[in-house]
């Protein structure tokens, strides 16, 4: 283990070289990028490669050199530039699979952002989803001590790491990547959600502007449990309130949002962080009673079909952890898998005859939600699962959904 600066870590990745594991979420290695931006040269001809948040983690590192390169599962607009340059390749993979190719494809350098920690060892903080993968995959590691990450001693709580097993480290204060909260009006949408969810339900939720809205209509539930791929702003509403049951460990792979949140959830001894197959593992999840998915999509089609990654044929985002949560809910003892989206945007229906991308199968659909009400298509027939849809879809489009309909009915 030697210790080095940023600059210097920075030149002796680019001397090994190959594929670059860094990790996403609130865990960009910020003072490596500042490094790699000083001194571009150190990242030609390297690889990255991460879980990358769309609209989190707005880092294209394929455009740190002409010669680097980035892979991704989840697409974002940020990285449509170097797409265009064909330095970007998209992984069609959901979190537990992007999860194994971390673990067993070749990653050279592994680059982990991570908080001190007793003795030897180095804390995942509130950043686990992906750590142990690059950690136990990497030939080469690079550590980050942060002493400005959130900490987290308990090994029960978030993964600890051995500093000695790293190569290199880079001793630093760079405060974690964190976001205000997205507001949206999103009140009706979140009303027809939080109608599906009881006392005692152990719920997931997903990134961006509903997962705020339905949280804060969730208050005056009790002992729900926590059983998520992240942990957003509202769930400290949840904490206050009462809402969560005292005798339940919370359990996420990252948390992401304000410095409050961070700061707090590293307090909290009920609050956990682990990796994707224990966040995102179906075995996991289908053992979890009353395992309720709560997860956005783009757009819907008539068949059930769910796509949550192209739009207008780009690609914006991925898989993500989607599926997996939606197989773990239909696979537990009273758990909902739930697709909540408006039932338009701009004047455009969600709701459409056919998707642009299979993001979730329709075998896989179970309820689906807009702010017209819920429609439960799990063992419906294709007719009365059109129907159940076109109910819910936004009043001005559903006779032209029927007429759409009709057309490819007659084409079974």
């Amino acid at each position: 283990m030697r210790i080095v600066s940023a600059d210097d870590a920075a030149r002796e990745i680019a001397r090994v070289g190959g594929r670059i594991a860094v990790q996403g979420g609130p865990a960009e290695p910020t003072p490596l990028i500042e490094a790699w931006r000083r001194a571009p040269e150190t990242a030609a001809g390297l690889s990255f490669c991460g879980l990358f948040i769309p609209n989190f983690n707005r880092i294209d590192y394929a455009a740190l050199h002409e010669r680097s390169a980035l892979e991704v599962f989840l697409m974002s607009r940020d990285f449509r530039d170097s797409a265009k340059a064909g330095r970007v390749r998209t992984r069609p993979l959901g979190y537990t699979d992007a999860y194994r190719f971390l673990m067993r494809e070749r990653i050279d350098v592994g680059v982990l952002n991570l908080a001190p920690a007793p003795g030897l060892f180095l804390s995942g903080s509130v950043s686990a989803d992906v750590a142990p993968a690059v950690f136990f995959n990497a030939r080469f590691k690079v550590a980050l001590i942060n002493a400005a990450a959130p900490r987290i001693d308990d090994a029960v709580r978030t993964p600890l790491f051995n500093r000695e097993a790293f190569d290199l480290v880079v001793e630093c204060a760079a405060p974690f990547l964190d976001a205000p909260p997205e507001r949206a009006d999103l009140d009706a949408l979140a009303a027809e959600v939080a109608a599906l969810i009881e006392d005692g339900d152990a719920i997931q939720f997903g990134i961006g502007k509903l997962p705020g809205a339905l949280l804060a209509r969730l208050t005056d539930r009790r002992r729900l449990r926590v059983r998520s791929g992240l942990y957003v702003d509202a769930v400290l509403d949840l904490l206050d309130a009462g809402a969560l049951d005292p005798d339940e460990p919370m359990r996420g792979g990252v948390a992401i949002g304000a410095p409050a949140l961070y700061e707090r959830l590293a307090a909290e001894p009920r609050a956990h962080f682990a990796p994707i197959p224990r966040t995102h593992g179906h075995a996991d999840l289908a053992m979890i009673d009353r395992f309720v998915a709560v997860n956005s999509a783009l757009e819907v089609d008539l068949l059930g079909q769910v796509n949550s990654e192209v739009l207008d044929g780009a690609q914006v985002s991925g898989i993500g952890g989607a599926l997996d949560f939606v197989r773990g809910a239909r696979a537990s003892r009273g758990g909902r898998a739930i697709i909540a989206l408006p039932a338009e945007a701009g004047g455009r229906t969600r709701i459409v005859p056919k998707v642009e991308a299979v993001s979730i199968p329709r075998a896989d659909a179970d309820i689906i939600v807009t702010e017209h009400g819920a429609a439960h298509i799990r063992t419906l027939d294709l007719d009365a699962r059109a129907e159940a849809l076109i109910a819910i879809a936004a009043p001005a489009h559903r006779a032209a959904l029927a007429e759409a309909w009709r057309a490819m009915r007659q084409r079974f």
